[in-house]
């Protein structure tokens, strides 16, 4: 139950995150297309000749140019010019200027380095003309000394589009993997292997890599959105087969915890770190060491050899259902293994067990459902001592997946 619930509070915050994630990706899409709508719209305010061709100037409001595509020309004073730092084309400032009716208003600009003596010579009282338009600084043009230089702001048309398209495609994707990640963990969590699920871990580098795509597309698709979805869609369906071939090959070669493990039946006494979890008297068998030889299984209480002192044998004769890797809702000692610290020789780490899953036949607590973990190098001693009582019964192969088991033997 510790595990299921551990599912769903991970789960939870998941979900809370890709909510948190998607409604961002919503502001960046209005921001978008308010973009889309100014790099669009921005070329009707040039002033072409007679054959259409543009003559680098841009229409000002006035007599003969009328809204909404002309530039509002805002006449102000230059109170103070401060240089931030040093870039590779130039400066950064910071202007402050004086307005109509004591408003202030401050703008951080790039100057390139041909600009930069005529806006220092502007910060003692310059003058300055901002044009607006549709509520932003387009331009600034700086007058000092019978010379003046026109800046772009960083709201000039051109590239608005596509900063906030290209990162809200991204953080789609980061968000649509987040979401799909926490819903399955919530409603089929428990069922999951313990490492790199790839029910998840697929879906997961597939729409996040879909993200990457439409952020790609975003630097295309500024005349034409759909572009994003094209390139979307294209680099997820690779993302996706590529991560299929993956999760197959994975699940089907790689792991070791999926390979047919064949049993081993000892004939001398052999210690290694294991755990056994289950109910009743089987709770007690704690100790962080297993014990298998011609004596049985048995928990120990560390990895020296010889003598009867700690040894608890298992209190009942138990069935072999299937060996498979650990699940999210096994108990932490299933899940993360021992890690023996205590300087003895011969201490070793079990991080990733395996599991044998077992049915209590008998005993003190009959058909209970009894769980022993331990590395891969030491699990088939374990099936060894299972499957003695019983050789004409073959061992039960790893879980691969389905939910296949075989029954196996029987030992007290």
């Amino acid at each position: 139950m510790r595990g299921r619930v551990h599912d769903v509070v991970w789960g939870t915050v998941r979900v809370v995150l890709a909510i948190v994630l998607l409604g961002a990706v919503w502001q960046l899409a209005q921001s978008a297309e308010r973009g889309r709508a100014d790099d669009l719209g921005f070329p009707r305010l040039e002033i072409r000749d007679a054959e259409g061709r543009d003559t680098g100037r841009l229409k000002v409001c006035g007599d003969r140019y009328r809204g909404p595509f002309c530039l509002r020309a805002e006449q102000v004073v230059v109170d103070d010019v401060l240089r931030k730092r040093n870039t590779r084309s130039g400066g950064r400032y910071l202007f402050e200027f004086g307005r109509s009716g004591g408003r202030p208003l401050a703008l951080a600009l790039h100057v390139a380095y041909g600009a930069e003596d005529v806006v220092e010579a502007a910060g003692g009282r310059g003058e300055a003309t901002l044009y607006w338009w549709r509520g932003s600084v387009r331009l600034l043009e700086v007058s000092a000394g019978g010379e003046a230089w026109t800046i772009r702001t960083a709201h000039y048309p051109g590239r608005e589009f596509t900063p906030p398209a290209a990162f809200g495609a991204a953080v789609a994707g980061l968000g649509a993997a987040a979401l799909w990640a926490g819903l399955w963990r919530i409603v089929c969590g428990g069922a999951s292997r313990l490492n790199w699920p790839w029910q998840t871990a697929a879906p997961g580098v597939a729409l996040t890599m879909a993200g990457l795509g439409g952020a790609l597309g975003a630097l295309f698709a500024e005349p034409s959105p759909r572009t994003m979805a094209w390139t979307a869609g294209f680099v997820g369906a690779v993302s996706a087969v590529a991560m299929a071939c993956w999760a197959h090959r994975r699940i089907r070669r790689r792991l070791p915890a999926l390979e047919w493990m064949e049993p081993f039946v000892p004939v001398t006494e052999h210690r290694f770190p294991g755990a056994v979890w289950g109910p009743g008297p089987w709770k007690a068998l704690s100790a962080g060491w297993l014990r298998t030889g011609p004596q049985g299984l048995a928990a120990v209480p560390g990895p020296a050899t010889g003598g009867t002192f700690g040894v608890q044998p298992f209190p009942g004769a138990l069935r072999l259902v299937r060996v498979r890797p650990p699940h999210r809702d096994d108990p932490l000692r299933m899940r993360f293994g021992y890690q023996r610290r205590d300087g003895s020789a011969g201490a070793q780490e079990a991080q990733f067990p395996l599991v044998a899953e077992c049915e209590s036949v008998g005993g003190p607590v009959p058909g209970a459902r009894v769980l022993i973990g331990a590395g891969g190098e030491n699990l088939p001693y374990v099936l060894g001592i299972l499957c003695a009582a019983a050789p004409s019964t073959p061992s039960a192969p790893p879980d691969d997946g389905r939910g296949s088991s075989r029954n196996g033997s029987a030992v007290s």
